[in-house]
């Protein structure tokens, strides 16, 4: 089952593009989506939600190691620097 990114910051087209690129080529481990992520985003972190009941796949991945408040994401660039 392809799984459903719940991308942050949802803001930047480009790490969203680059996530979703990733998962189009057949990387379906978290791990290996993390990995790839870092080549370009260091502190990119991949996070799939693990509940028992839910039958979709969710994967967060945070560019920035964590969730990134929305006006946050406006005044941080591509590499995280102010």
């Amino acid at each position: 089952m392809r799984p459903i990114l719940i991308l942050n910051p949802r803001g930047d087209s480009q790490f969203s593009e680059q996530a979703r690129m990733i998962l189009d080529t057949g990387d379906g481990d978290p791990h290996a989506m993390q990995r790839r992520l870092r080549a370009a985003y260091p502190a990119a972190v991949v996070r799939p939600r693990e509940l028992s009941s839910e039958a979709a796949v969710i994967w967060y991945v945070y560019r920035d190691g964590r969730w990134t408040p929305a006006e946050t994401t406006q005044e941080v660039d591509r590499a995280g620097q102010p």
